[in-house]
């Protein structure tokens, strides 16, 4: 059984996995800290599943890109019950989950993630049957440059991501072809990650606990500031 733990958001989501069924899943957009909602929600659950932590197999965690803040928190806590509960964990980067919410689609699946200041984590996926493929992989981008290179591409896509949310009317003016998707789908999600994990832990690809780390795909901001004003980079 897999637990999978979604911080790169606001939203705060786990979910067990068990041999393709998903047993339960928690997912709140409470505007809490990840810090005062994750160990709560991941104890009510087990509870409320009537599961006990030795019938968990692997933890499964999103790690980025997203919140640096709550990238942190999940990782550590997953690093915390894997290395404690001596089971395997498994990273996966935030888009790839959230394109797990479209299993199947047709569409091209756009994940926006925002970067701030306009920007955004922008990558472009398919799906060939069961199988997801990646037709752009992870960029900082513009959210604006990166919608008209899309429409020139003349192909439906679907948009998720908290990026898109802050699109969403540019998203649903631009024609037919753009579209958002539902509530249920826009948000990343333990369960969908849950089943991104699957696939690599039934193939026995796992990470090393003591080395993974969040994929933030770019510096902070305070590391920024910090080799501005002292012309070297900050430890962290």
């Amino acid at each position: 059984m897999l637990l999978a733990i979604e911080t790169s958001s606001l939203v705060s989501s786990v979910a067990l996995l068990h041999e393709g069924v998903l047993r339960a899943e928690l997912t709140i957009q409470a505007r809490l800290t990840h810090s005062e909602q994750l160990m709560p929600h991941i104890a009510d659950m087990l509870q409320k599943a009537s599961v006990s932590k030795d019938k968990i197999d692997g933890i499964a965690v999103s790690i980025g890109p997203g919140s640096f803040t709550g990238l942190r928190i999940g990782l550590a806590t997953a690093k915390g019950l894997a290395f404690g509960w001596n089971v395997p964990i498994i990273g996966i980067e935030t888009p790839t989950s959230l394109a797990w919410n479209f299993v199947g689609a047709a569409d091209w699946i756009c994940v926006f993630i925002d970067a701030q200041k306009g920007n955004v984590y922008a990558s472009l996926y398919e799906w060939n049957r069961a199988e997801l493929q990646t037709v752009e992989d992870v960029q900082v981008i513009n959210r604006g440059e990166y919608l008209q290179h899309l429409q020139q591409q003349g192909h439906p896509v679907t948009f998720c991501g908290d990026g898109a949310l802050l699109e969403r009317n540019d998203i649903e003016n631009v024609g037919p072809l753009f579209r958002m998707a539902p509530p249920t789908m826009v948000i990343p999600r333990a369960g969908s990650l849950a089943m991104a994990a699957d696939v690599r832990f039934q193939a026995g690809d796992v990470d090393d606990c003591m080395t993974l780390t969040p994929a933030y795909k770019r510096r902070s901001e305070a590391e920024v500031l910090w080799e501005k004003r002292y012309g070297k980079k900050l430890c962290l």
